[in-house]
């Protein structure tokens, strides 16, 4: 049997296993209908225009970035792939002037273009919008306007770099861009195994893991982490707020 052969029964396979209530045990046969279940087709965006609207930067303002953890199942955190879910993680970039009081927010995430053959090889990504997205756990670090200058031009670096599910998924870009920031204690990187053939990488249930471990013994980022139902802001944030000014 060829390579090419094995690879186009290996995608066929992996088709037919998308379509399997759950690929782990202790997985609820029931498909989690309030996270990513919920979400439409991620549609490309141009990641340097998409930032654009931070820009000017300055001291008036106060800058944040927010690492979010969405579960394929919310009420089992072990669960790492559901009906065709795996979970994500995303970011969302915060920008508040200090004399209006008016916030633009950002919230976006690493994706392959094609989704069946990042399962078997690199694949080129793309950057999508993740406005209005519920998710299980986040963690937050305030930024100064240099920080933050420092991450938007990482954002766009490395999201030029192509999507496997093992080697470089939505984690691997987030916890890269987080964790590339100087003089912060790393936040730790976690492979996870994966149903089946698919092998080891990154996914939420682990980053979720390490928040939990994190938020229990006395990390310096304990107070910066958070559970829950939580939901990243609508797309509109800017236009509302300043509708309001």
């Amino acid at each position: 049997m060829t390579a090419s052969t094995k690879n186009i029964l290996l995608k066929a396979f992996l088709v037919i296993l998308s379509g399997i209530p759950a690929l782990c045990g202790n997985c609820n046969s029931k498909k989690d209908s309030t996270h990513s279940a919920q979400v439409k087709k991620a549609q490309p965006i141009n990641i340097g225009d998409y930032l654009q609207v931070f820009y000017p930067l300055d001291n008036n303002a106060e800058y944040s970035v927010t690492v979010c953890a969405d579960l394929p199942d919310n009420s089992n955190p072990k669960c790492v792939y559901k009906k065709g879910e795996p979970g994500h993680v995303f970011l969302i970039l915060s920008k508040r002037n200090l004399l209006s009081a008016a916030v633009i927010t950002k919230s976006f995430g690493f994706y392959p273009r094609v989704l069946v053959s990042a399962l078997v090889k690199q694949v080129k990504s793309k950057i999508s919008d993740n406005s209005n997205r519920e998710f299980d756990a986040s963690i937050e670090k305030k930024l100064t306007n240099d920080e933050f200058a420092f991450v938007l031009q990482e954002c766009e670096e490395f999201a030029k770099k192509k999507y496997n599910l093992k080697k470089y998924n939505c984690y691997d870009y987030v916890l890269e861009i987080f964790n590339s920031l100087p003089g912060i204690e790393k936040l730790p990187v976690t492979k996870v195994k994966f149903p089946f053939i698919f092998g080891k990488g990154g996914s939420p249930c682990g980053l979720y893991r390490d928040l939990k471990n994190l938020s229990s013994t006395g990390s310096s980022w304990a107070p910066y982490i958070k559970f829950g139902i939580l939901k990243s802001p609508p797309r509109d944030t800017f236009q509302n707020l300043i509708a309001n000014f």
